[in-house]
């Protein structure tokens, strides 16, 4: 367990994948690798859309989180996603990080969102001061070294990976060194 002291997790809520969706990501990432000039790649269990980090967090407060999430995802209905194109965050000559965009009822997503910070915030987590991008990380850390084969147009997906329903969010907790690194801690139906 990854812990800052003895009594703190790192946390987060997130939208996690189905099978399908992960293994055609990871289909994707492996068919691509030669054109992928990252040091990091995000371990295919690991795929999914964040929607708040909350950070570090006592262990004794997690059953009242839980308690404030619940009451957030009873307001939700079920809503379709499906997987987008390629993107990256920093500059496109040498990304920070390579994710792929999320399409589909972006506008429930948001509620989600926006219902999941309502949640949070008496209980005293901030949001973060930015605003929500929802995208499933792919890879980090460019190198320098491989960047003869970078050319983000030419990543454009030829198939496109059938959408699912959103039916519920998790929240994850962060284990640093360990591969998968994100343990579901909770399940929120809709």
């Amino acid at each position: 367990m990854t812990q800052t002291t003895q009594d703190k997790v790192r946390i987060f809520t997130a939208v996690s994948l189905p099978d399908h969706v992960k293994e055609e990501i990871q289909r994707w990432t492996v068919d691509n690798k030669d054109k992928l000039p990252f040091r990091n790649f995000t371990h295919k269990e690991d795929y999914h859309i964040t929607l708040q980090f909350l950070g570090d967090t006592e262990i004794g407060s997690i059953n009242a989180l839980c308690e404030a999430l619940r009451e957030a995802a009873v307001k939700m209905q079920q809503f379709p996603l499906s997987v987008g194109d390629a993107g990256v965050f920093g500059s496109p000559l040498r990304p920070r990080v390579l994710w792929r965009g999320v399409e589909g009822e972006i506008d429930e997503l948001a509620v989600l969102f926006q219902h999941i910070l309502d949640a949070t915030a008496p209980l005293g987590y901030i949001p973060e001061d930015r605003p929500y991008r929802p995208h499933i990380t792919i890879a980090r850390k460019f190198d320098d070294s491989k960047k003869q084969n970078w050319n983000l147009e030419e990543l454009s997906t030829q198939k496109k990976i059938e959408p699912w329903l959103v039916k519920d969010f998790v929240l994850f907790q962060t284990i640093l060194g360990q591969k998968p690194m994100y343990k579901i801690i909770e399940k929120f139906d809709f």
